[in-house]
């Protein structure tokens, strides 16, 4: 058990007694392994946007939860995942995106497989131009598949298989988010960040806005702290700002039709358990996966979505590239603190820390996930 009973006790007390999960399930391989397992497999988790795979033939490969997978975009206009791997001698089939492809094959022996997954040709197999199979006839030698659905245009999966449904993963989010019209976005930039500092406290920093002040000054001059508030819910978590009114010099993208009053000048930011960053503003909606590549080490990728095919126009270029502008320099901000918490777990003296009732609200509920994933299994509405 990757927890003990006295440290799984711990950080699912009340935050008023709580304490922060223990150093090394910031520092340890052997907890990450774990939580690969555990928090990553068994839960639903963003690997790919639907921009990387637009058209039909187009193939994008990935790392997610340690697994080498290709996300495929079939004749059938479906999309689908495999695990990136020849069923023949294990040779990973897909090395970089590709487009326009009939089939998928192996680099190897020349196995090839259809869109769908399906073995089509396996040549020389059983003589010099001989390409029958009468031994592998009788067991399916098609391409593993990985569960998979689209949300939001990001694709998930679920590698065990065991979670529940995509819908019902997502429907209290959909629900929050149902005025914003997100299926009628349109991308806008990408951007990608590398972390030397564990995945859970790249997330933990964007849950909460403690650190506005000291990190982020500027920001926490048009979106201050006094104007966050914390949203707790099963498998969504984060913050709001209630008075987000960044500087665009008049340069205004459009905007979300119809919104109620309440959400005209506010910014949501939201964890969708346990790798999507989820933002909407007014003005666009953003999406980042984050992918842990070790104890030690965490993946960002960005993208960015504006309101309508308007806002897409070239009069609109300045006031995109604003917000990616904005963005970028929060983060760069975030990155030398990261290197700080990451550093500062190597102490020995340091056992968790106190939760502040007032800010960490949702930092203690996502360490509560964490915790309730690598020693039970996790559910939406727990």
């Amino acid at each position: 058990m990757p927890l003990t009973d006295h440290e799984y006790a711990a950080v699912t007390s009340p935050i008023d007694d709580a304490l922060g999960l223990p150093n090394r399930a910031y520092t340890s391989d052997s907890f990450f392994n774990e939580e690969t397992k555990s928090v990553f497999s068994n839960s639903w988790i963003g690997i790919a946007f639907t921009t990387d795979v637009t058209n039909p033939g187009d193939i994008f490969p990935v790392i997610a939860a340690g697994q080498p997978l290709i996300v495929v975009h079939g004749h059938d206009n479906q999309i689908r995942v495999f695990h990136n791997v020849c069923r023949h001698r294990g040779v990973k089939i897909i090395d970089a995106p590709c487009a326009d492809k009939k089939l998928i094959v192996c680099p190897y022996h020349a196995w090839s497989y259809t869109l769908d997954g399906a073995l089509k040709a396996t040549p020389n197999f059983n003589g010099i131009k001989d390409n029958s199979r009468p031994t592998l006839d009788h067991i399916s030698q098609d391409l593993f598949e990985v569960r998979c659905g689209i949300w939001n245009h990001v694709v998930m999966i679920n590698l065990t298989g065991d979670a529940a449904p995509l819908a019902e993963w997502t429907a209290k989010l959909d629900e929050r988010w149902e005025p914003f019209e997100i299926a009628n976005v349109v991308p806008g930039g990408n951007m990608t960040f590398e972390f030397e500092a564990n995945w859970k406290l790249v997330l933990e920093n964007y849950l909460e806005s403690y650190h506005l002040p000291a990190v982020h000054p500027v920001l926490d001059s048009f979106s201050p702290m006094k104007d966050h508030v914390l949203v707790v819910d099963d498998l969504f978590i984060g913050q709001l700002s209630l008075n987000y009114r960044p500087n665009d010099d008049g340069k205004g993208l459009p905007r979300f039709p119809n919104l109620p009053a309440e959400r005209e000048a506010a910014g949501e930011y939201l964890l969708l358990f346990p790798n999507l960053m989820v933002s909407v503003t007014p003005d666009h909606y953003r999406v980042t996966i984050v992918t842990p590549q070790s104890a030690t080490k965490t993946h960002q990728r960005w993208q960015f979505f504006y309101v309508g095919e308007e806002s897409a126009e070239e009069r609109f270029e300045l006031a995109r590239n604003g917000v990616m502008e904005r963005i970028t320099s929060y983060t760069l901000e975030d990155i030398d603190i990261l290197e700080k918490l990451q550093a500062g777990r190597k102490s020995e003296r340091y056992d968790g820390g106190r939760f502040s009732p007032f800010h960490e609200t949702t930092t203690h509920r996502f360490q509560k996930l964490v915790a309730k994933s690598l020693n039970e299994d996790l559910q939406p509405n727990e």
